[in-house]
């Protein structure tokens, strides 16, 4: 698959910048009591037994092991999320009465929404690593152990002052001790990062037995939380920027839009200016720069410049990379023509005239017809030399005497085939008074199709299941669900005996009213390995494909991808040629009432075997090296060998793969030293 790196050219947006803010200021100066009670709804208990709560005392929080309430203040303008430039701040004052046991525990933290919300950004109180009748303070991003320590040896009955960073963009969280400036000295958790969206800042109590971990007893007072240092620090000193959250390299396709965003800190207000490729982009001068709509006519390197009055950092760069959009390997489209009973579809009637022009709109690659005429099948050869140049012609299908199926394609047809036609249906639960209709009513009719980039030929089946004319619906609905029954086997035990690798599809016309009905749950069982698939009606959202010409209430033409196709679907839609705005000639918009009693479905489909592949693992055992790559059911791969990586000689040819992992062993003699894996046009 051929990779572009291009440049962008896109619309670009800015967002506001992020101005600093205390979100959360408290002095815990209440009456003595239950925090959540006397700060009037400012702390909720969030977690833990209310029966042990967190207590005020003194005009200071007091947290103990010895108790149980986790309780939390919401911060106003959050969530705080991976996608913000925000920085959180929170600065308290800690001081210990009683030495934590063991390990000990952390004590506050950031915390997501909801009761059991998670926690980021923790600080521990801990003896671990310190000095008896001494203890320490840790940090953690998100474990449940303090993974750095405050390199200091704490006192009990003092104050200290502490100051917590959390960056919601990357997940990191760091520690200062009695600090006047951002620049100061701290620590920064080690342990693995996720993020989560913070929405309050919490406090948290652990009950303790025996010599299970606990926090000791402890006072917490004057916290406040902000976005930026000096929020949260009296009288800061000035820092310049430094950036905590480099932008990111991406990858997008032609359309998306892209955001690129820096996080940074520093004594406010901070300034920023966005490059491409080292230039200025005029108003890019906020955090975060979006790009919309992007296009594949540039290519290259965002950067960003932070300033503030105290100095300036540039950022690393960051690589945009716009794949074109991907371009469908084939399209298919079927379509119920409403022939039975018509008697005149030559190339001058006005029905297949309105048939044309829309096929001629939409362009398909390969097109299948049911219900045409089967007196009147000859006719098909005119209408494709006439309407559709060059595409093959496959009209051998099966047929009740009446109708029948066609397919057309632009690409090559090797063989068509009629399966199914008119066979017993006894043995599929159905039988009927009058043994003549026990039968088929038409067939499974496949066109085998040489797609371009498809290394397996495509299976194209269509078929037309028995409708209600002639018998009671209920009698029909039965019949139809013995027919698909048929098809299910058929496809169970035949197609994918004969062509276990093959992409194949299933169209038609079901006749039925809903995907509940039996035929069609059927058709999407699991031995089919079809793919229900939505294509809906643009004007009522139904899957039903009635025309506009009139009140029919059961018609539902379908298109249900299968094996490989299934998860290479690029688009799909039921046609109306009324709803466009000034139909471009020739197609006019009263075409689908004239053509047909149906509408046609139309779906786009994507090369299954054009996908990148990676190489998984290679293993050696005495003389045997064993390679192990991603693969494609069907792909043909091919084995090269080197013994200076610069000439390469085949060394296995025509490895066809059989699951979405394919392996090769061989020995590996003295003279091969490097191997590498090629996928076969």
């Amino acid at each position: 698959m051929k990779r572009f790196v291009l440049l962008v050219c896109a619309l670009t947006g800015w967002l506001d910048p992020l101005q600093a803010a205390v979100l959360l200021s408290d002095t815990f100066d209440y009456s003595a009591g239950s925090l959540v009670t006397v700060s009037a709804g400012t702390w909720v208990h969030h977690n833990g037994s209310i029966t042990g709560e967190v207590d005020v005392v003194s005009g200071r929080v007091f947290l103990t092991q010895t108790e149980t309430e986790d309780v939390s203040a919401p911060l106003p303008g959050g969530p705080y999320g991976s996608t913000t430039a925000t920085l959180l701040y929170a600065s308290f004052t800690l001081n210990a009465t009683n030495l934590p046991s063991d390990e000990g525990t952390f004590f506050a933290h950031y915390k997501a929404s909801g009761t059991s919300g998670a926690q980021r950004g923790k600080v521990f109180i801990t003896t671990n690593n310190v000095p008896g009748g001494f203890y320490g303070v840790g940090v953690a991003n998100n474990a449940n152990v303090a993974n750095v320590l405050i390199n200091s040896n704490l006192t009990l009955n003092t104050d200290y002052l502490f100051v917590l960073r959390y960056a919601p963009s990357n997940g990191v969280t760091a520690l200062w001790l009695n600090p006047t400036a951002e620049t100061d000295p701290s620590i920064t958790a080690t342990d693995a990062v996720t993020t989560i969206s913070v929405a309050a800042f919490a406090l948290r109590q652990s009950f303790t037995f025996g010599n299970g971990d606990g926090m000791g007893g402890l006072f917490l007072d004057n916290l406040v939380v902000g976005t930026t240092f000096g929020d949260v620090i009296t009288n800061a000193s000035p820092t310049p920027p430094v950036i905590m959250a480099q932008p990111q390299s991406q990858t997008v396709t032609g359309g998306a839009n892209v955001t690129v965003a820096v996080t940074a800190t520093g004594t406010p207000p901070l300034h920023y200016q966005w490059q491409f490729n080292s230039t200025n982009l005029a108003g890019a001068t906020n955090s975060a720069l979006i790009l919309t709509n992007v296009t594949a006519s540039h290519a290259g390197y965002y950067t960003v410049t932070v300033t503030n009055s105290f100095g300036s950092t540039n950022s690393q760069p960051a690589t945009l990379t716009v794949n074109p959009p991907a371009t469908p390997s084939f399209t298919l489209l079927t379509y119920n023509v409403g022939g039975n009973g018509v008697t005149d579809c030559s190339t001058n009637s006005p029905q297949v005239r309105a048939i044309a022009r829309q096929l001629q709109f939409l362009n398909p690659d390969i097109i299948t017809f049911q219900e045409i005429p089967f007196d009147l099948s000859y006719e098909m050869t005119n209408f494709v030399s006439v309407f559709l140049p060059g595409y093959a012609l496959a009209r051998n299908s099966g047929t009740d005497g009446a109708i029948r199926s066609v397919i057309a394609s632009r690409f090559p047809i090797t063989r068509s085939t009629a399966w199914l036609d008119g066979i017993d249906l006894r043995g599929f639960g159905y039988s009927n008074a009058n043994n003549a209709l026990d039968n088929f009513t038409r067939d499974l009719f496949e066109a085998q199709i040489n797609v371009p980039g498809f290394v397996q030929p495509l299976h194209v089946l269509t078929t037309h299941l028995k409708s209600t004319s002639g018998t009671t619906y209920a009698d029909a609905a039965a019949k139809r669900a013995a027919e698909a029954t048929a098809i299910t086997n058929f496809l169970a035990t035949n197609l994918s005996v004969l062509y276990p690798h093959d992409p194949y599809v299933l169209t038609g016309d079901l006749n039925d009213s809903d995907t509940n009905a039996l035929a069609i749950q059927y058709l999407i069982s699991a031995p089919t390995g079809l793919l229900l698939t939505n294509p809906t009606n643009p004007l009522t959202g139904s899957l039903s494909t009635f025309s506009i010409r009139g009140s029919l209430s059961s018609r539902l033409d379908f298109i249900f991808p299968g094996g490989l196709l299934r998860s290479s679907t690029a688009g799909s839609q039921v046609f109306r040629a009324d709803l466009l705005v000034n139909p471009p000639p020739p197609l006019q918009a009263s075409d689908s009432a004239t053509a047909s009693d149906h509408l046609p479905v139309f779906m786009a489909f994507n090369n299954p075997y054009d996908r990148p592949f990676r190489f998984l693992s290679i293993s050696h055992s005495n003389q045997s090296v064993t390679l192990t790559w991603e693969s494609v059911p069907g792909q043909p791969y091919r084995v090269d060998s080197s013994s200076n990586l610069t000439t390469w000689d085949a060394f296995a040819s025509n490895l066809v793969a059989t699951e979405a992992t394919h392996s090769f062993s061989t020995s590996s003699g003295e003279a091969v030293r490097f191997f590498r894996v090629y996928r076969v046009p």
